[in-house]
Formats: C-alpha cells, structure tokens, sequence
C-alpha cells in the first residue's frame, strides 16, 4: 500500500510525529556545534627538525637531503617540499586525499626514526604536525597599554588563565611579551687562567642541578627513603656549583662567570595601534561549539574591558566566530522570510490556510535534516550552512506539487480525503523520481579530489539530507494536513463527479497560456529554430565578450575581513632594523586609522601555516594585520584601502612587500605559481629574473615576487684538519664549542613552584662582538691545552644562502603572484601568453602549480562528475518512462537552461565560478528536471486514459502551469536578498537593509540559479511540450510511411508511453 495513504489513514499519528520532528529538531539544532571550517582531514604533515646555529647548506646537506631520501619511498606520499634555513629543516609531505592522515603519520614516525642515528648529535627531536583547520585559532586577542610591556606580559597570563578555564577550550597561546629565564656570561679570560673550557661549565651546572633518588634504608621498624637533593633552590646557587679543583682549590661558576636571572632576547615586537602589546591565540577543541565559546570569550573581554578602561586596550582579530555568527542568523531569517515569501506567493493561489500547509514545509524539513545531521555527528559549519541557505530554495517545491495537485483536486469538488488519496497517487512517483534526480545531480561531487573536495563533500551529503527530508515532509505530512485542515471554496455546479481537467476553462490565465501553447505546437520547428538561435547566440556573446575578460574564478572575490600586509627584509636583518620597516608601513595607514577596526604589527614573527621556526630566525620577517569593521560600519570600502596602501607600499625599497587579502573557502594556492627547477642555483635564479622581467607589466599581476632568499653575509670557520687532529680535534668538538660561545647552550632548567626557566651559558657579550673575538676563542684539547681557534682554523667572510627550498628532493624556486580585481585563471593565461617564446636555460624547468594546478584538477572532476550526474538522471527517468526519447526531451531542456545561466554572468559581468556557479548549475538542473518530470509523467497519464499526443501535452502543460510557475517565483524570490545584497534580519529594528556585503560570496550561485530557473521556465513550458510534439508527429508519420496499419498510440488499456 502507499506510504501515503497509510498516513492520510492516521492522522493522529502523523500529528504527534510533526510534534516529535518539531521539539526534537529544535532541541537538535540549539546542540549541534557551530564550527568555522568543517572538521576534514587536510592531507598534510610537516616535520620540523631544528638543528640550532647551523647554515642553510649544512642543513640541506646534513639533515633534509637524508630526511628526504627516506620519506619518498613513503605509499601515497603525492609531493615532498622543503625549506633548509639558518638552524631548522621544515618538510611539507602532502599525501593523496584517500590516504588516512594517521596512518601517514606513523609511517612518517617510522621513516624518521630510522633516519635520526644519522642526524648530527646537536640536531634536535623532530616535531610532525598536521592541519586541523577545526583546531585553529578561532580568535586572536591582542592586549595593548602603557603599563610597560612586562606587566602587560603578566596581566595577559591571568587573562590567558582565566580564558583557558572555560569548557571546550584546547589551549591558549600567549605571542609577545617578555620570557623569564637565566644566563650564565662566561669570562674566556678567567677559563683561561683557571685552563678551563665553556664544555666544563655546562657540564659542571648540569650536574649539580639534580635530584637523585638514593635507595631505602630499614631503621628498626621503620623504613626510610634516601634522596639527595642537589636542585638549585634559588638562581644565586649557580654561582656556587663547582667546575674543577685543582690542587684541593675549588673552582666556582662565580669565579668565572656572572649568572644573571632575567628576561629572554627579545626577538619579536607587537604592537596595537601603536602600543606595545601581546596577542593571546584562542584554541577549541574539535568538535565543540564555536559560537558558544566565542561568546563566554567575549563575556571576559567585555568585563575586562570595563574594569580596565583606559589603561589597557582589547581588539579582536581573526575572529572565524564572527562569520559563523552571521551565516547562522541569515539561515535563520532566510528560514523566516522564505516561509512568509511561500506563504505570501500562495496566498494568491491558495488562500491563507492552505498557503500555511505549504509553507510548514520549510520548517519542518529543516528540523527533520537537524535531526538527521546531529544524529550523523555533523557540526554546523560554513560549508553546511551555505547548503542549507541553497537548500531552502529546493525543500518547498515538492510540497508545492503535491499540495497544488490536492488543491485542485479538491476544487473539483472532492472530498479531503478523497482529494489527498488521489493528488497524492498522481505524483508520488514523479516526484519521488524528480528527487532522486536532484540528488543524482549532486551525487558525484562527494567525490571530488584535493582539499577543495574535502570542503565541497559536505555540500552534497547536506542537501541529500535535506531534500530527503523535504520528500518525506511532501509525501507524508503534507497529504495529512491537507486531508484533515485544507479549506477549499468549490465553485456552484461543481459536483464530486466533475471532471478536474475542466478546471482549466475557469481560469482566464489558464486560457490564455493554452492558447499560447497551440500557436507554439502550430509553428513548433520554427519556436524550436528560435530557442536554438538564442542558445547558440547566447554561448557566442558570451565567448566572445564576457569570458574573454572575465574568465573563470575558482572560489569568488569578496570584500575582507582582514588584510596582511607581509614583509621580507634580507636574511639576517636585525629586530631594530624590521622595526623601521614597520613603522613607515603603520605610517601609511594613519591617514584611514578611523576607518580599520585595528592594525596589529608583529616585528620578527613568521605567519601562516607552516612548521615551526625553532632553532631559525625570524627577525628579517614581520606582518601588520589589517582588521576591517562590519560592512555595516564601513567609512570606505576595505577594496579601496587596500588599494591606496598598495600604492604607497611600491615606494618601499630594499624590502619585499606583499599585501594579501583574507578570503571565504579552503585555502588553495596563490593566483599564480610558476615552479622554478634545477640544480645550478646561478642558472635559476637567471631563469626567475628572465621570467619576472617578461611578466612585471602583465595587466592585474601584483605582488609579483619569488621564494629565493638572496645571500646574507656569513662567517665561515674553515677548520685545517691536519692541525687540529695533532692536537686530537674533531670539527664536531670545534662545532660544538663555537655554538655555545656565540649561540648559547641550554644546560639545564631552575624550577620555582610551578614555574621552570631554562639555564643557558654563553660568553659574555663583549667577548663575542666581531671576526677577532670569533678567531680568539679558546679550544679545550684531550690532553688539557688550551689552543686558539685561529691556531687550527681560519675564519672567512663570504655570502651565504638565506634558505634553499626543494621540491620533489630538487632545488626550487618558486614565484607567486596576486590577482588584482580579476579572477586568477585570466591572470594565468595572460602571464603564459607572456612567457611564449622565453628560451630557459639548459637543465632548469618551469611550471605552473598553486592554484591553476587545484583549479584543472577541480575542472577536470566537474567535467566528469556532469557526465555521470547527466548518466544517473537519464538512467532514473528511463526506468520511470520506460522510454528513452521522453528523458532525452527533459535532458535537452537541461541542457538549454545553461543559457539562462550565461545570460546573468553578460548581465551582471562576473566571472564563471568553478565552485559557485556550477553548485548553482547544478541546484538549477534538479529544478528543472522536477518540473519537466512531473509535466511529461502527467501526459504518459493522459495517453493512457486515450488522448491524443497533441491533447495530452497542452493539457498536462496547462494543468502544471500553476505549480510550475509557483516553484520558479518562490525560488527566485527567495534569491533575490543574496543576488541584491539585501540584508534581512528580523532582531533589528530595520530588518531589511540593502547594500550587504554578506550574500556577496553566494551571488554567483544565486545569479546562475535566478537567471537559468527563469530561463528553464519558458524552456519548461513552451520548448519542452514543442520537442515533445514533434517527436510524437514524427513518429506517427513515420509509422503511417512504413505502412504497418498500426498507430503510434495504442488503445488507451494497452498503450504505453512513448518508446
């Protein structure tokens, strides 16, 4: 028996279970977390392996080339890069997207393990991290004030303390501010009278630092523990840990050394609008509810901010809370305008009543997906919520079916029950199989590769969980509250014996279209001619004037939230020389200081994904953040200052600046990528200047840089093996004390509490200023001379490498560039149409990668996703028609409505999106289908009954005119704030203000599916049943040429559909 019928049986069961959907979704959408990014698995691990006070080369050699070398033997391992700078070896190992990233771990861990016994003794432990995107900061606050930076430092703790006690938190990590620990300055002139050496200091500290357990002891019934405590109760006792003793003569740290308990090198500023502060990183655990804590966050901050009004300065930054925040309430206020926009549409048609019996669709579909979601363990992130503002456009239009087919039934003059048990028959297998289509559409794009497809993923199992629901809604729920509530007027002389197809003659709209019709079957070669004429048209303006300038986007350009203006000083820069730069860039941003909601200068810090810089440093690297007000507190567009500063910012010499712009979607590769490869550093940095010098003046190419680190000078001491091996030296001796005199050597750790700071030792500053100091050192012998550096080496001055990057194990180079107020791809083929006919030099090669390399992969995927989408369709609707040539009319009609596609890209000229105007495609072509589906099931209905092909279509066209056209308005309606920018929010006293820059990122989808539903539907009702007619007129011509006496059309028992 029907499902359906069941239900309209019971009501009361029906009843209680709308009460069930209705309590439990809402309780399932307040507890489902809210996140920013979906928590998908990036397939990526960085090892990060510091070897402190080493030179790029030597960690090329000695530390990446041997980590290499091993990782690529690793299955599934896609791409290895690497980065050899001063003191640190980060690898990138990115692996295929179907490669479990725990897995790939602990084959990383293998690998390295096997290596490490091959790494030098001073090489640290190596770190492997992955990329949590759900893990990442979900706030950064910067603190600022004029109380000196280190009782800001201790303030920021307690906020720091206090923060981290609120559920759901990970960790917080503190930037900036002023670190504890303790230095021991050794004299090298009092080592060399006492003929001692910096080695005996540390291990002379270490030594004495330490609690050993001595055993037990049985004292009568008693027994006793023996420990010997030898930890430094206070700093001052280093000073009293002995070296040596010669002759019974105690030697000291103090009588050679000053131990000095304060505060680390400050290697990296920050600053707030201009005061010194520290950043505090906010961190979640997967899973939890971002929105939640985000506002316990801002409940601290907000009361912090009171009781210390005036003397300390908050600002958030890099707030992912914030978009969230928003997406959700436009969710919520599109669930609330759709269902009075639905309501409003229908009340024309319908009247008030039974408009709501629609409308309640909306509603109870999404709590139903709530439910459905929160039971699968997903989180309401930004990828989910734009599939369920998409999905809102879809979920009301089976209700319109069925409930429209009920309606008319019930004005012809039957009973509800009646009414609902033959509406619902009709079209539940249409219906049901235009679903089954829709999701088909979307079916593929589960599997699309790359990080791209990890985001996208959740978009097709979202709104199959959505459209799901609205079937189960439309099927069960919607037929029981018409049975039970519907209220329809029925004309006098309308009895329940009356023929609904009459229906028609009553409506002069009706009429009018039928008249229409006939003169569109009339001349249905020439209506045909036209339709073609446009579409080929259409796709010739568009390739010939749009596309060629606008191009292809792969996610869309927005307004942002944030800029990073980044800086490059040269390898070994100092802090106080970063500083400078800094400040000219903070002083270009003082004339639009009251249009940014802040600006925060990091000096000396590196920012972004990427490995950890231990043992590297990082004073050469500093960026400012740019943090841009709510659209609705704009004073300039965020677009145009970036502009003016990006003028100002070419002045600067002597440094590499970028300027880049915060933007929605997973993140992918710069706009251009051109992959620079060799093994002759001279004949590739030749080849980087060729290509640069050919592409500079490229229209829309900005912050055209490259990833070389050019020469930074270097002291190199150049040990004479000979001597050194008389005197019993090995270079890793020499090495080893080098870096503890000039680079300082962490022997132990002083504990106070709960507090431990680390104990260096060090020469004393004025012993390690220049070339001479270097050369004078003294080296402690086997034999117990003390010899000079420059008596078994020589030290030169020279250029060195600042970082030496890999690719594949080969030396890259790699240069990047924005795309300036034009999608990416155009960028692209305007530099290679540039590079054509640049000669590169023998044993280096170019390509192009980052984002054209994941934007051809995507490309490739969509093109085949369409054919098995299209595939699947044809195959559902053959097995409802058992006929091929109806679902090649509605494919056709599928086909057509691209054109109402392009024809809202020539209007509105946008680029074509990869992402977002094909998800608007591909939403338009479920909605098509539906509608040509339900139409031409309704004529295989009519044939049966006995009617001519000719009468069917223009009956069945007619008697679906309403709901066809009910679908495309409340469709397009419900687009409309996206495409328009209209900013609907029902809390506020104006709830709806135009000019938002919020729907921005969804225009594009929302234009494809406006213009081709629009498009689609004079397709559906006009090219549809002409294509229709005149495949049924051939064949019947056909038949009669053939002379087999047999009509096309048999008797209404025994005819089938069209074949």
């Amino acid at each position: 028996m029907n499902p359906s019928h069941i239900a309209i049986r019971n009501p009361i069961f029906i009843f209680i279970l709308v009460i069930v959907i209705s309590v439990w979704g809402s309780i399932a959408y307040r507890e489902i977390p809210r996140e920013a990014a979906p928590d998908i698995q990036i397939p990526l691990l960085i090892v990060t392996i510091p070897f402190p006070g080493a030179s790029p080369e030597d960690v090329e050699s000695l530390i990446t080339n041997k980590a290499e070398q091993e990782l690529q033997t690793i299955k599934n391992l896609k791409e290895i890069k690497s980065t050899s700078s001063e003191g640190v070896s980060v690898l990138t190992l990115e692996f295929t997207s179907d490669f479990d990233i725990g897995e790939a771990r602990t084959k990383v861990r293998e690998k390295m393990d096997q290596i490490k016994p091959d790494f030098p003794d001073d090489a640290e432990d190596y770190v492997i991290n992955e990329i949590n995107l759900s893990e990442q900061p979900l706030m950064i606050l910067n603190l600022a004030g004029e109380m000196g930076l280190l009782a800001l430092t201790n303030f920021s703790d307690e906020v720091k303390e206090e923060i981290e006690g609120i559920p759901g938190i990970l960790e917080v990590r503190r930037a900036g501010g002023l670190e504890k620990e303790i230095r021991v300055y050794v004299n090298p002139d009092k080592l060399n009278y006492y003929s001692l050496d910096l080695n005996q200091v540390s291990s002379a500290i270490s030594s004495e630092n330490t609690n050993l357990p001595g055993g037990s002891v049985k004292m009568g019934p008693t027994k006793y523990l023996i420990r010997v405590p030898g930890e430094f109760e206070t700093p001052e006792g280093i000073n009293e840990a002995l070296i040596s003793a010669p002759d019974q003569v105690p030697v000291r740290v103090r009588d050679v050394a000053q131990v000095v308990f304060g505060f680390k090198e400050i290697t990296s500023k920050s600053r707030l609008d201009g005061y010194e502060s520290v950043s505090l990183s906010v961190i979640k655990r997967s899973g939890e509810n971002l929105l939640a804590i985000r506002d316990s966050v801002l409940k601290i901050v907000n009361k912090l901010g009171k009781d210390y009004k005036g003397s300390v300065k908050f600002s958030i930054i890099s707030d992912s809370g914030k978009r969230v925040q928003k997406i959700v309430k436009d969710l919520e206020n599109n669930i609330i305008s759709g269902f009075i926009l639905v309501f409003l549409v229908l009340l024309v048609v319908m009247g008030i009543s039974n408009s709501l019996l629609v409308a309640t669709a909306i509603p109870l579909s999404f709590l139903l997906s709530m439910i459905v979601m929160n039971s699968l363990g997903y989180t309401l992130n930004i990828v989910v919520l734009f599939s369920l503002i998409l999905a809102l456009g879809l979920l009301v239009d089976n209700a319109i079916v069925v409930v429209e087919n009920i309606y008319r039934h019930r004005q012809a003059g039957k009973k509800r029950v009646e009414a609902a048990m033959i509406g619902v028959r009709e079209i539940a297998i249409p219906v049901t199989t235009s679903t089954i289509t829709t999701i088909a559409a979307f079916f593929p794009l589960i599997f699309m590769p790359g990080i791209a497809g990890e985001f996208i993923k959740f978009l097709p199992l979202t709104l199959i969980i959505t459209l799901t629901s609205s079937l189960f809604v439309a099927m069960l729920i919607n037929p029981v509250l018409c049975s039970t509530l519907m209220r329809v007027r029925v004309p006098k002389g309308i009895t329940p014996n009356f023929d609904e197809l009459k229906l028609v003659d009553q409506s002069r709209i009706l009429r009018s279209y039928r008249w229409v019709l006939k003169c569109v079957l009339r001349w249905r070669i020439s209506i045909l001619f036209i339709f073609m004429i446009l579409f080929v048209g259409t796709f010739y303006l568009y390739g010939t004037k749009t596309f060629p300038r606008r191009g292809i986007e792969f996610f869309p350009k927005t307004e942002p939230d944030e800029a990073v203006v980044k800086i490059t000083a040269p390898m070994g820069t100092t802090l106080e020389v970063s500083n400078r730069y800094v400040r000219v860039v903070e002083g270009y941003l003082e004339e639009n200081m009251e249009k940014l909601d802040a600006v925060v200068a990091n000096v000396g810090q590196r920012r972004g994904f990427g490995g950890s810089s231990s043992g590297s440093t990082t004073t050469y690297l500093s960026h400012i953040v740019l943090a841009f007000p709510n659209w609705e507190d704009w004073i300039k567009k965020p677009s145009l200052i970036i502009k003016d500063l990006r003028g100002k910012l070419d002045k600067m010499a002597g440094v590499e600046v970028k300027l880049s712009e915060a933007q929605a979607g997973p993140p992918t590769g710069m706009p251009l990528n051109i992959e620079v490869r060799g093994n002759d550093y001279s004949r590739m940095i030749e080849t980087v200047e060729l290509i640069k010098k050919r592409i500079k003046n490229v229209p829309g190419l900005v912050d055209l840089t490259d990833d070389f680190d050019r020469s930074r000078p270097e002291l190199k001491v150049v040990i004479n093996r000979d001597k050194a091996s008389r005197l019993g030296l090995r270079a890793r001796e020499i090495a080893s004390t080098v870096r503890t005199a000039f680079n300082g050597k962490k022997v132990s750790v002083y504990r106070d509490g709960t507090e431990e700071y680390d104990i260096w030792v060090q020469l004393d500053q004025s012993f390690r200023e220049n070339q001479a100091d270097l050369a004078s050192l003294f080296i402690f012998t086997p034999t117990g001379e003390l010899v000079r550096l420059s008596e078994i080496a020589r030290v030169e001055t020279g250029p060195s490498y600042g970082s030496i990057r890999h690719v594949d194990t080969d030396r890259a180079i790699t240069i990047t560039g924005d795309a300036y107020r034009i999608p990416g791809p155009v960028l692209v083929k305007l530099v290679q149409k540039a590079m054509q006919g640049l000669e590169i030099p023998e044993g280096v090669s170019s390509r192009f990668t980052g984002e054209n390399e994941d934007r051809k992969e995507t490309q490739r995927f969509i093109g085949q996703a369409l054919v098995i989408a299209v595939f699947l369709i044809l195959l559902v609707m053959i097995a409802q028609f058992n006929s091929i040539a109806l679902p090649l009319i509605v494919i056709t009609s599928v086909f057509m409505s691209i054109m109402g596609v392009l024809i809202g890209l020539i209007v509105h000229d946008r680029p074509f999106g990869i992402i977002m105007t094909g998800v608007g495609t591909v939403a338009l072509a479920g909605i098509v289908v539906n509608n040509a589906i339900v139409m031409l099931d309704f004529v295989k209905q009519l044939r049966k009954q006995g009617f001519d092909s000719n009468k069917a279509i223009i009956l069945a066209s007619t008697v679906r005119f309403r709901p066809v056209i009910l679908t495309a308005i409340t469709t397009i309606l419900g687009l409309v704030p996206l495409a328009v920018g209209m900013d609907i929010d029902f809390t506020r006293g104006n709830p709806v203000v135009f000019g938002s820059e919020g729907g921005s990122f969804w225009k594009s989808m929302a234009l494809a599916i406006m213009y081709g539903l629009g498009v689609a539907t004079i397709l559906t009702l006009f090219m549809v049943p002409a294509l229709y007619s005149l495949i049924e007129g051939s064949r019947e011509r056909i038949t009669r040429m053939l002379g087999r006496g047999k009509q096309f059309t048999k008797p209404a028992a025994e005819a089938p559909a069209v074949t």
